[in-house]
């Protein structure tokens, strides 16, 4: 009799990412002739192959009559002839009994295991769990494609931070970010229309086609088009089959011998922006709008939206600010406060996270009376301290219950995976590196992931330390309440000198006294 193996077997598949492994397993339990994993395709309405185990020769299209339904009845023993005959045509191999185990995932069905010809139906029970565990891993995988893809693409957005700053031509600087946003999205084409405020209509000011000579500066009329209807809406809009849209309008096509299939269009607000220490924005009005055209591999997808959204806004500012020398290092300020803002959305409990330890760092740093540089650095860094949590699992960093030996250890790696991100990003100063991966050492050598201590930890990084620490401590968490500031002040008091850096914990209070920063809970 085949038993189900140990739970650390099942373990170790997981971590091996070996589908053939699970099929092997079905196979082994049920003494089956041979295993199939199918998978939901919702394109085609049907189900498809991806793994199969005892079956040396090509099978074709899954039939429509055996796919109806699967992901409705549960777990089931075939035993209609029609589908058994049917499902033999299709493997081109006789069959007397089949086994349908649906693969889910809480309630979103993934695909079926079809286990074909088996022996041992004792099981049953066993191969349904082994299903359930594996829907689990499918869903690991395709998160960890995910946080990969996102690495990836704000690798490539810090890059071009780093490079923004080296033209003062705002054009100049439009045209790069074009291009790197057709790169980052995978896109064809990236143009970039403003308003004229008199006429209504939108011209078409910037293209990153290699015909842009031929396009930029067209006019397209108020009212037409699918960028007219961003620009009227204030709305980001994704039209994957644009021949099928009324509001599509083809003047720029029938002018450039284009073919537009695909567009993901978003407006361009631009806002009041003030200088100095109460620098800030009012309600803004909209001058234009990105539309990025022809996704190259599928379709548009909520990523791309933020990411469209977030140049549209820098956009939008680079467009009234690029001139002024001065506020260029805003620019980067306000795009890594976007994109860091997708990252604490990872988590419901750390929103704005890394733009209050960003404010509270520099507080420190001015109480300190620390250069201007300085001060610049410990923004960025306190912006950036958290990237790595980027390559975190969302599963872990929203979980609610307490988190096992393992789940910690995985999230103890974000300061490693954000230096590895930021590392090749060129910044004036290595300051920003050192925020990344410092911000959770302490003093006395206890804290991770290097075990610093003392002398061997930068000014940078105890700053972070205490201003990280502060904001965790009046944060809500899921396992206790956010303490008060009185309190909070008290826990690094307590540790002041032994963790935390003395002068940075008085500097951090003489601000907070003095009103130099604003503290909220989350």
């Amino acid at each position: 009799m085949t038993m189900l193996p140990p739970v650390d077997t099942l373990k170790q598949v997981q971590t091996e990412n070996e589908i053939d492994e699970y099929l092997s397993i079905f196979k082994d339990i049920s003494q089956a002739q041979f295993v199939l994993w199918l998978m939901r395709d919702p394109e085609i309405a049907n189900l498809k192959v991806d793994a199969m185990l005892g079956i040396d020769h090509p099978v074709g299209k899954y039939p429509q009559l055996l796919a109806w339904g699967w992901n409705q009845s549960g777990t089931e023993v075939v035993e209609n002839k029609l589908q058994l005959e049917e499902f033999a045509r299709w493997v081109q191999s006789p069959v007397h009994n089949l086994l349908n185990l649906p693969v889910f995932h809480h309630e979103l069905p993934l695909g079926i295991i079809q286990v074909a010809n088996f022996k041992d139906a004792s099981h049953q029970s066993n191969l349904e769990k082994l299903a359930q565990l594996m829907g689990k891993y499918m869903i690991t995988q395709q998160q960890l494609m995910d946080s990969n893809r996102w690495a990836s693409r704000l690798q490539q957005l810090l890059e071009f931070i780093g490079t923004i700053s080296s033209s003062l031509d705002p054009d100049q600087i439009l045209r790069m970010l074009l291009e790197q946003v057709s790169l980052l999205l995978d896109a064809e084409a990236s143009s970039l229309f403003l308003v004229d405020q008199n006429s209504g209509e939108a011209i078409l000011h910037l293209s990153s086609r290699t015909d842009r000579r031929l396009v930029e500066n067209y006019r397209i009329p108020q009212g037409k088009g699918l960028i007219q209807h961003v620009i009227a809406s204030g709305e980001s809009l994704v039209v994957n089959d644009v021949q099928n849209d009324r509001r599509h309008f083809n003047g720029v096509d029938v002018l450039s011998n284009f073919h537009t299939r695909s567009v993901l269009a978003v407006a361009m607000v631009a806002n009041r922006i003030e200088l100095g220490r109460q620098r800030g924005s009012t309600q803004g009005r909209i001058i234009g709008g990105l539309e990025i055209l022809n996704k190259m591999n599928g379709e548009f997808t909520k990523m791309d939206i933020v990411l469209a959204e977030i140049f549209a806004s820098q956009a939008a500012t680079i467009r009234q600010t690029a001139q002024i020398y001065n506020q260029m290092d805003d620019l980067m300020m306000q795009l890594l406060t976007s994109l860091m803002h997708a990252v604490d959305a990872k988590d419901p409990y750390t929103k704005d996270h890394s733009k209050c330890v960003s404010d509270y760092a520099a507080a420190i740093g001015l109480e300190m009376g620390l250069p201007a540089e300085d001060i610049n650095q410990l923004r960025l860094g306190g912006l950036l301290h958290d990237v790595g949590k980027i390559g975190i699992p969302d599963e872990i960093l929203k979980k609610m219950d307490k988190l096992t030996r393992e789940e910690f250890q995985e999230i103890y790696r974000h300061p490693q995976i954000g230096y590895k991100i930021v590392e090749n990003v060129s910044f004036h100063s290595r300051d920003v590196l050192k925020a990344i991966i410092e911000h959770h050492e302490r003093l006395d050598g206890s804290g991770y992931p290097l075990g610093l201590r003392d002398n061997e930890i930068s000014m940078i990084g105890r700053i972070m330390a205490v201003a990280d620490s502060f904001h965790a401590m009046i944060s809500d968490r899921p396992y206790r309440l956010a303490l008060s500031h009185e309190k909070a002040f008290d826990e690094l008091s307590k540790y002041s000198g032994i963790q935390y850096d003395e002068r940075c914990v008085q500097a951090l209070k003489n601000a907070y006294l003095d009103g130099q920063i604003i503290t909220h809970r989350l």
